[in-house]
């Protein structure tokens, strides 16, 4: 891989893999163990990429990798002709169709809402990015902070996590969001209450935290900063809620792996 450091430095990574060579004839589960599932999702958006650049369109792009996962889920895991309930996801695989889920649902395969500049924008940034730094861009991370707790622990992508007493910090590479649950934000406006300073306490984490993962990062992400239910909150909700739930999406997935 190739990238630019904030300090303007070129870098190049090579990584050499020695992995067995799978014939014909030999099962292509034996190759599980060697599987990076976040490597393929990281290819799959390079593979995206090239496809828009050429031409494709996003309802074709939506085809296709649908059509690619159904296959390499075919061949991955164990399941029953006709029974969706016995598809046996493997261990090595089990993240692989959430990463995909929320690739279809990122800008590398959709561009409404977004104008052409920055369609284009996300799509060489996400092609041109390390594997970690890529899949933050296709399924952002979400860190869930409480008074009283030490630290923040990761929250999945769903609306069930924005509740009134949590602050929430919404990493997609580009952007950092902090987003103040609705009772913390009615907390911080009694100033000089023990509930405010300890309020108060907990957004500094937060910030310190967020600066802490934008602090070497390039581009910087531009950092945001809303409470619950306003209207900058958008930039956290339009990640929290799909159109289509990951269950909804696995049941269609699990059938088609059947049929």
């Amino acid at each position: 891989s190739k990238y630019t450091t904030a300090g303007g430095r070129r870098v190049q990574r090579v990584t050499t893999l020695r992995l067995p060579r799978l014939q014909r004839s030999w099962d292509a589960k034996q190759l599980l163990p060697a599987l990076d599932q976040k490597a393929v999702a990281a290819l799959l958006v390079r593979q995206a990429v090239a496809k828009a650049d050429g031409g494709a369109s996003a309802p074709e792009m939506l085809k296709w990798i649908d059509r690619l996962l159904i296959k390499m889920m075919r061949t991955l895991c164990s399941f029953s002709k006709g029974n969706p309930g016995s598809v046996m996801l493997p261990r090595e695989a089990g993240i692989l169709p959430g990463l995909v889920f929320h690739m279809r649902r990122s800008a590398v395969l959709r561009t409404s809402g977004a104008s052409p500049d920055r369609s284009c924008f996300f799509r060489l940034l996400a092609s041109t990015l390390d594997t970690f730094s890529s899949l933050v861009m296709v399924q952002p991370t979400l860190i869930g902070y409480q008074p009283g707790d030490g630290s923040g622990r990761p929250l999945p992508l769903e609306p069930a996590s924005v509740t009134p007493d949590r602050v929430l910090l919404l990493d997609s590479f580009t952007q950092l969001v902090v987003c103040k649950g609705g009772a913390l934000a009615l907390a911080a406006r009694a100033a000089g209450s023990p509930a405010a300073t300890e309020v108060e306490q907990l957004l500094r984490r937060v910030t310190s935290d967020a600066e802490a993962l934008g602090a070497n990062r390039f581009p910087a992400p531009m950092f945001i900063e809303c409470e619950q239910g306003s209207s900058k909150a958008r930039y956290l909700t339009q990640k929290v809620n799909p159109d289509v739930p990951l269950s909804t999406f696995l049941q269609g997935l699990y059938r088609a792996i059947v049929e």
